[in-house]
């Protein structure tokens, strides 16, 4: 498993949301005119009033837009769409702005309509400027297609603390797989009024149960939401207090593993941008120990992560690392059964 640095509810369809679907082919309401509050919407906004009102005059559901992107390559979930349409959440991402452009089309609106009430992207907290050491989480996550969605769902992912100190410890089974990650995070408010940690977690086999967010310290669980196909995890946890600029949290948790009985090979994390120390101990089954291990780093998840040095196994089953100033990327330990 490699980890980065659950609310939900039904989602109410407004009347009028659903309409006889046009003759096939036709695109609904081309080559009508916006009605004057739809014309007022989208020159005063703001936008999630706008794409309200937009996709009122189309009569497509919600289902049949998402549909339509899908067809054309972007993949937004129905209940993000709902988000930005109610004004929950809004498109930050690069992908998630290519939906908005994709839906003026789909919508029958002028171009940059819809863009131009979003304006410029939120300002970030200084550890998320766009410095050249640090990663996007597309970046990071390279080729996991939902993670925009993901991360629209749960809110923007720039959380506004540095992540000073990690210590994670990785507990594996007697076949090998994993079986609890404890994680303890030692964070510094960037900005005022920070209360919110945001993690991304990648489980290890795709359709099984993910894994359980437990014995969560210093800070309560918010949204979560999970790609089970992947299986990956975005989740934010509220903090005990409101940070001031400066102040510092220890954050911890831990996720507990469905028994699967898969043997991993690799256990590690992800940072976005640089941090002071990264501590990672794998603790192994005394009927389950690998043969050799390598400590890794590299800049995106997918992929084999290059091999950097040995790391000593101890007689008790036990690897460990310690990583001074981590660069943005992903830093794991790597091991071989045979």
């Amino acid at each position: 498993m490699v980890t980065s640095e659950h609310s939900s509810g039904a989602i109410t369809r407004r009347p009028g949301a659903e309409q006889a679907a046009p003759s096939a082919g036709a695109v609904p309401g081309a080559g009508t005119a916006p009605s004057a509050l739809l014309r007022e919407a989208l020159r005063d906004g703001p936008f999630a009033t706008a794409l309200d009102r937009a996709i009122r005059a189309s009569g497509l559901s919600m289902e049949r837009i998402q549909g339509r992107l899908a067809a054309r390559g972007v993949t937004v979930s129905v209940t993000t769409l709902s988000y930005w349409r109610h004004g929950r959440s809004r498109p930050e991402r690069p992908q998630s702005r290519q939906a908005i452009r994709l839906l003026e089309e789909l919508l029958t609106l002028p171009d940059d309509s819809l863009v131009s009430l979003l304006g410029p992207r939120r300002p970030r907290g200084r550890w998320m400027q766009r410095q050249p050491a640090n990663l996007e989480p597309e970046r990071l996550w390279a080729g996991y297609q939902s993670l925009s969605g993901l991360l629209d769902e749960v809110g923007n992912p720039d959380d506004g603390l540095t992540r000073l100190a990690v210590h994670d410890r990785y507990e594996l089974d007697a076949n090998g797989a994993e079986a609890r990650l404890t994680a303890s995070v030692v964070v510094r408010a960037e900005r005022e009024h920070v209360d919110r940690y945001v993690l991304i977690m990648r489980g290890d086999e795709p359709g099984r149960q993910p894994p359980e967010l437990t014995d969560v310290r210093n800070a309560r669980p918010g949204r979560i939401r999970t790609d089970h196909s992947v299986p990956l995890i975005v989740a934010e946890l509220f903090l005990d207090r409101v940070l001031a600029k400066g102040e510092t949290e220890i954050i911890e948790y831990s996720f507990s593993h469905p028994v699967t009985g898969r043997a991993t090979d690799e256990c590690g994390r992800g940072f976005r941008a640089p941090a002071s120390l990264y501590t990672l101990e794998v603790s192994f089954h005394p009927s389950a120990a690998p043969v050799r291990c390598h400590r890794c780093a590299g800049s995106a998840a997918s992929g084999s992560l290059p091999a950097l040095e040995p790391v000593w196994i101890s007689a008790s089953g036990r690897a460990h690392m310690v990583v001074q100033d981590p660069a943005p990327g992903f830093h794991s330990l790597r091991w071989e059964w045979e």
